[in-house]
């Protein structure tokens, strides 16, 4: 493998934290940022590989390395372009992706966790704790809404969206397990809505959807929704109460754009209803009426 000090044959992606390269023809290396703390990498490295030795369509882990002084992962390479390119090059096809990416996360969740990964509760309780748009009472009334929720044992990735899923020969293949964890599949699928619920509120749309049309993103929204209906309907108070939660989680995560909206989001439920205004609780809650 590559030394720390080799050049790559070309940069393939940037994402928030870290750059992707090209390592010849079959493999590329994640280099993370300067500054992105260094244990990552490793975590990263071993959620991926206990994510594809558990047979979920995910690129293989080939080594760790070292690149400039910093710890980076060299994956095998998958040729296609991600779901967020072909949503720009196809919006015709928007209800289908939205469909498809539905499926390979109802996949995951049929997938029981290995005791090696940590579990939603302990990530979004780590989140919550960094939330600092928040006081520390309502951290604290976010904490106390998370411990009364049952926790799981399925795989949740944790970061699906259209942006980390390639689109390769083999089918579709599912990169980015930092955030993987063991926990219910509701809280899986409210984490991806929120991520996609930006749709048409520039400058908040999050950089690996900036690309897409809103009007596109915004029905690969409800599409997406729809096929999670039995899910999202299961128990709807549970359901509304994930999202409240993940949007005090989202906080920490130190968006450039967006954080207004997510205090909203944790601050509606307190209103008359009890539920905030997003696509997601507007679902449900029109559902379960």
């Amino acid at each position: 493998m590559q030394g720390p000090t080799t050049r790559f044959d070309s940069l393939l992606a940037r994402g928030n934290t870290s750059d992707v390269y090209a390592v010849g023809a079959d493999a590329v290396v994640k280099v993370p940022r300067p500054g992105v703390p260094v244990h990552w990498t490793d975590v990263e490295a071993e959620l991926a590989s206990a994510a594809h030795d558990l047979g979920l369509p995910t690129p293989m882990v080939l080594d760790v390395i070292d690149v400039a002084g910093r710890r980076s992962i060299v994956f095998e390479r998958v040729e296609g372009p991600s779901m967020a390119e072909e949503l720009v090059a196809s919006p015709q096809r928007c209800d289908e992706m939205a469909r498809s990416m539905a499926a390979v996360q109802t996949d995951f969740h049929r997938a029981i966790a290995p005791d090696s990964m940590p579990t939603v509760a302990d990530r979004v309780s780590e989140k919550i704790a960094g939330a600092d748009e928040l006081g520390v009472d309502e951290r604290a009334s976010a904490s106390e809404l998370l411990g009364g929720l049952d926790g799981g044992t399925s795989i949740c990735h944790g970061d699906v969206h259209p942006g980390n899923i390639l689109v390769g020969a083999q089918g579709l293949m599912v990169i980015d397990w930092f955030d993987a964890a063991a926990g219910p599949p509701i809280a899986d699928i409210v984490r991806s809505s929120l991520l996609l619920r930006l749709a048409g509120r520039p400058p908040a749309v999050p950089s690996y959807l900036v690309d897409v049309p809103a009007a596109t993103l915004e029905r690969f929204h409800a599409t997406y929704l729809q096929q999670m209906l039995p899910v999202l309907l299961d128990d709807p108070g549970v359901t509304l109460t994930w999202e409240v939660v993940r949007s005090v989680a989202r906080l920490s995560e130190k968006l450039d754009a967006g954080a207004a909206d997510l205090v909203a989001i944790w601050r509606s439920r307190c209103d008359v209803t009890g539920a905030p205004d997003t696509p997601l609780a507007n679902l449900v809650c029109g559902g379960s009426g």
